[in-house]
């Protein structure tokens, strides 16, 4: 048994020693596997667009996988429009921005300062009813204690904004809420400890996401006329 545990020791070494002298980041592509949402019958459907605001754009075709899964999903509750287009009177608008996306070895992603500051600034900008959706999405995030410094693991990490403008009033409220998750992994299998890190985070905001599209949804509707 001895022997077992010295030969896995080892290989972790090795594997580290390799690691340490080639690319250290892996790339996920952002996938849903939730079924089509049913009983939102929104009109006018909620104005949507995602966009890649990585430095980094792997995969490249990222924010276009993640479109079409929010298609499908979401269906006629969307009308897709560009990014960046102004938002008419009486509608709302949910933009979807990719922030993080990966693993790296050795550092984190995240910054839970800038993490903390930008729910704090989605706080006191969701005001009325968007104010309980912020608090209740806010409240469901997985991150690491900020002292924790990722040293000798691969750490997983995913970030995505998600910019609400509400133009049927008489003043437009905007916010924007992250939605973020992290995951380490010890590097005992290399690459495939980093892409599970990849992996499992994104696996956790895929499905705040999901459930912060619903609120967000059904928040529409409960106040449509």
């Amino acid at each position: 048994m001895q022997i077992k545990h010295l030969w896995i020791t080892m290989a972790a070494i090795i594997v580290l020693a390799g690691i340490s002298g080639c690319a250290t980041e892996r790339h996920i592509a952002p996938t849903l596997s939730d079924s089509p949402r049913s009983g939102l019958d929104l009109k006018p459907p909620v104005l949507c667009a995602v966009f890649d605001g990585r430095a980094s754009q792997e995969p490249k075709d990222a924010a276009a996988q993640l479109q079409e899964d929010l298609k499908r999903i979401y269906g006629s509750s969307i009308e897709w429009s560009s990014y960046f287009t102004k938002i008419p009177q009486g509608r709302v608008a949910v933009r979807v921005r990719l922030v993080t996306l990966g693993a790296i070895f050795g550092s984190r992603l995240i910054s839970t300062v800038a993490f903390a500051d930008a729910v704090s600034s989605a706080q006191g900008s969701a005001i009325g009813s968007w104010g309980t959706v912020v608090g209740n999405i806010s409240a469901q995030q997985t991150l690491f204690a900020g002292s924790f410094s990722g040293e000798g693991w691969w750490n997983g990490a995913a970030w995505i904004d998600l910019e609400v403008q509400d133009h049927r009033g008489i003043k437009p409220i905007n916010f924007s809420l992250p939605i973020v998750a992290e995951h380490r992994e010890f590097n005992m299998w290399g690459y495939s400890s980093g892409d599970k890190a990849a992996r499992i985070a994104w696996q956790r905001v895929s499905v705040q996401l999901t459930r912060a599209m619903d609120t967000i949804f059904r928040a529409v509707r409960d106040q449509q006329p």
